[in-house]
């Protein structure tokens, strides 16, 4: 049944044009909505029905693009290979603004220098300034800038804009919506709301900058994500019942019941909502009706008359067959991800969706098991074309074309207990190592998951399938209840974003804040100041005291803590005033279309209308480096008496120059975290246990928990590069470690890693991303030795490790790819929770990624 050949040669030319081909920005969905939005200005109409109408308004006069190498008809835009531009949020309004051209990105920087320059000498003085500018020049490491390479000629994650499209973008989009959009209102909010603590507003305010707006940092030890979460719609029900049935529910629910003014509101916005993507539906069968017509090719015409076939029913109706469940699927994630693009709307258990209607059309004999996988490569192929943004190029010194985060849940249980493997979950492995599509594959595990499985997981990672990562579900069943999801939803667990796991269909978009773990020692270090590369922010944190007065480690370590749970607290205060805006002026009308417990409570999803609501707490930046740098405080000024703090911050502060000796000490200190160090095990253990405790204390706007999740995406680099030096020896300008990974200190093997990882409490946790880099001989090629190697897998599962996901590749091959990147194009990597082609990172994750710790079949 396994086959890890080839794929086709239609696939192989999607692949390589997708790997290709410079995206297009459409601009066709900001002018429509906009277009509509200042028609209902006037009207009266609640936020929620004039969302739903400006999308309607989308849905109604957008263009659409087929592919000859098309078999699943869709687009959210006009192009082969496109973004649209969610103008009203705002995330990359000032991206566009700004690096469209030379001329405004040079003009952006000299603003950004002069104002940066001007807050140093007013607020420090000139010498703080000089200070500061030589401390930068020492590290050699040059500070992040956009640069001046415009947007459609930078090496990552280039985009173009079609010249008429521009000047329309640029003089009459982007002004309209300046001080309008969600983006530009939250951080107005956040200052009056009082989230920015001494001197960080006016810190923040005269950095220079990324143009992009998907983060905020509110103070050195804490960011918001500003967007309005990662979900998994509820594929289900359009699947079982169709769009005209979904349009007649919601039509009874508003004739059988009285209802409150806010709860009328509502369901006309899903009245509208669903009208609006049945629409987007029929227009593209209608226009996959035209290009039927015009073809005179025999079998493209052949090819086309199946697309207008699945389109007339699916998502219409309920889905007869697999190829009607694909489209279905297909329809609906587009129309939705197009209402709210850049979100991260994970595609959910798929080997569960289509199941029943593969198994069907397989026993009849209306496909083939190649035929499917084939449509599955292809599937997975688009789905990872959605995942691509706007971004600066800021972003780009760090990030990549395609983030891999809109992972596929595969395995795992049914939501009566049951094991949920069927033909379908080795299918579409196989379709992920054939299409080598960058999207995260995440493989659950329990003790009755089938012994061919963790097999299969363990020949396509032998043979380069990084994107597949595998999660335990004893431990993350078990977390899911812990949160409050009943037990067939825990059981029923996805995975959204990179790592985040929920109910699907019945969870809110899960908001993400962050946890700078290493940034909140550091204010632990200065009494409640902080310090970076670029200077000194005061009172940015609570005076803890002076660390050279604690008298013992406890008392530290104690100190620690108070900072980081006033910076959770910060995040709680953060969080509720960007939901509270979004409740206000930017509802969900087309994702509450598709999540249970809307309708049935009447509620848009940012009023609380979902099943369940959720909102994370990332811990980055990293567990690693703030225990182990809370063990060499421990061993070195406590016990062994080796230094103390003054010695210990001006080594920090000088990036050990002139301090060798001091650094030599730190390095050399044994039994750092990653080695299966019980000390340091208990450091990692109890810290985590107590700051994931303090998470529990508070709930979401919306009624819903708070959770704590591991997972740095790519912020381990770009945080790292402005950061100073840390107490466990890393430099200065250097990436912390990703997201649950030991820093590289690791000397007791893959075994000793493993071991040290699953010493925290994953129960706990509601995601996290465990990193670990091999060389293919890790695995091996016999039989005999995957066996060796899933069993190590189910070994650490036991211990109660949560999540592994590693990343196959030599350090020799990664070296040859950043050499020769048009011979590895498809070369699959993990960067922090998330899959990403290789060739395709900015050369500093690249960078850190070949730093990570080999293990090969010896260590």
């Amino acid at each position: 049944m396994s086959d890890l050949t080839d794929t086709s040669e239609r696939i192989a030319r999607l692949r390589r044009r997708y790997l290709k081909e410079v995206a297009v920005v459409s601009i066709q969905r900001a002018k429509y909505y906009t277009e509509s939005w200042i028609k209902t200005g006037e009207s009266g109409l609640s936020a929620a029905e004039r969302v739903a109408l400006a999308m309607k308004n989308v849905y109604e006069n957008i263009e659409f693009s087929v592919d000859p190498d098309d078999r699943i008809a869709g687009t959210w835009t006009e192009n082969f290979l496109g973004v649209p531009i969610d103008i009203e949020r705002g995330l990359f309004n000032e991206v566009l603004r700004i690096e469209l051209k030379k001329r405004t990105m040079f003009l952006h920087i000299l603003k950004d220098n002069l104002r940066f320059v001007s807050y140093m000498i007013r607020r420090y003085g000139p010498a703080s300034l000089v200070k500061s500018l030589m401390e930068t020049s020492a590290v050699g490491a040059a500070m992040p800038s956009i640069g001046t390479t415009t947007m459609d000629k930078r090496e990552i994650n280039p985009c173009t804009v079609k010249r008429e499209d521009k000047k329309i973008l640029l003089k009459k989009l982007l002004p309209y919506w300046r001080g309008k959009s969600i983006a530009d209102k939250l951080k107005e909010r956040l200052i009056e709301g009082g989230i920015f603590k001494g001197d960080m507003e006016s810190f923040y305010a005269s950095l220079p900058s990324t143009t992009s707006r998907k983060d905020i940092v509110i103070s050195l030890g804490a960011a918001m994500g500003v967007w309005q979460g990662h979900l998994i719609l509820d594929h289900e029900t359009p699947l079982k019942k169709g769009l005209y049935a979904m349009q007649q529910e919601i039509k009874k629910v508003i004739e059988d019941g009285s209802h409150a003014d806010e709860e009328l509101q509502f369901l006309r916005s899903q009245e509208i909502a669903v009208e609006g993507v049945i629409t987007f539906a029929k227009r593209f069968n209608e226009y996959l009706k035209k290009a039927y017509e015009g073809e005179e090719n025999p079998e493209r015409k052949k090819i086309l008359a199946i697309m207008v076939k699945n389109t007339a029913s699916a998502p219409l109706f309920p889905a007869g067959g697999f190829r009607e469940a694909v489209q279905s699927y297909w329809t609906i994630k587009t129309a939705v991800e197009l209402a709210i693009p850049f979100n991260v709307h994970a595609p959910g258990r798929l080997d569960q969706y289509f199941y029943p209607y593969y198994e069907k059309d397989i026993r009849e004999g209306k496909i083939t098991r190649e035929e499917a996988r084939e449509l599955i490569e292809e599937l997975l192929l688009k789905i990872m074309t959605h995942n691509m943004r706007p971004d600066s190029n800021y972003q780009g010194i760090f990030g990549q074309r395609y983030e891999g985060s809109e992972p596929v849940t595969l395995g795992g249980l049914t939501p009566k207990g049951i094991d949920a493997t069927n033909d379908l979950t080795y299918l579409i492995l196989e379709a992920a190592h054939r299409s080598k599509s960058a999207l995260n594959i995440v493989v659950r595990i329990h003790r009755n998951s089938p012994k061919e499985l963790i097999l299969k997981v363990a020949d396509l990672h032998y043979n380069g399938t990084s994107s597949v990562s595998l999660m335990n579900d004893e431990v993350s069943v078990a977390a899911m209840k812990k949160r409050g999801f009943s037990d067939p939803d825990s059981n029923d667990y996805a995975i959204t974003g990179c790592v985040d796991m929920c109910a699907p269909g019945k969870t809110g978009g899960i908001g993400f804040s962050a946890l700078l773990m290493a940034r909140t020692l550091d204010m632990t270090l200065r009494n409640g100041d902080g310090k970076t590369l670029v200077g000194t922010v005061r009172g940015v944190g609570p005076r803890t005291g002076d660390p050279d007065a604690f008298s013992s480690f406890t008392e530290f370590y104690a100190a620690y803590l108070h900072q980081a749970k006033k910076m959770i607290e910060l995040i709680v205060e953060a969080t509720h005033i960007r939901d509270k805006l979004y409740a206000e002026e930017l509802p969900a009308p087309y994702i509450s279309l598709f999540m249970r417990g809307c309708l049935e409570k009447k509620r848009d999803v940012t009023h609380g209308g979902a099943t369940y609501d959720l909102e994370g707490i990332l811990f980055m930046n990293s567990i690693a480096n703030v225990v182990d740098s809370l063990y060499v405080i421990k061993k070195l000024i406590f016990e062994k008496k080796a230094l103390d703090f003054t010695t210990l911050i001006n080594a920090v502060d000088h990036n050990f120059m002139r301090y060798e000796d001091i650094h030599q000490k730190i390095k050399a200190l044994d039994g750092k975290w990653g080695n299966a160090n019980p000390e340091s095990d208990a450091i990692a253990h109890d810290l985590t246990k107590e700051l994931f405790e303090e998470t529990y204390k508070y709930k979401t706007l919306k009624g819903g928990p708070y959770a704590p999740f591991i997972n740095s995406m790519t912020s381990h680099t770009f945080d790292g590069r402005v950061s100073l030096a840390t107490p466990d020896g890393r430099k200065a300008a250097t990436p912390y470690a990703a997201s649950c990974n030991p820093y590289n200190v690791d000397s007791k093997g893959l075994t000793g890693v493993l071991r040290s990882v699953a010493a925290l409490d994953f129960t706990d946790v509601l995601g996290c991303a465990v990193n670990v880099r091999l060389h293919p001989s890790a695995i091996g090629e016999s039989e005999e030795a995957r066996r060796k190697y899933s069993s190590l897998i189910q070994t650490y599962f036991k211990l109660g490790g949560e999540q592994l996901q590693p990343t196959v590749a030599s350090t020799e091959v990664l070296r040859l790819a950043q050499k020769e990147p048009e011979n590895y194009g498809d070369l699959i990597v993990k960067v922090g929770g998330y899959s990403a082609y290789f060739v395709d990172l900015g050369r500093e994750i690249q960078d850190e990624i070949i730093s990570r710790s080999e293990h090969t079949k010896n260590a």
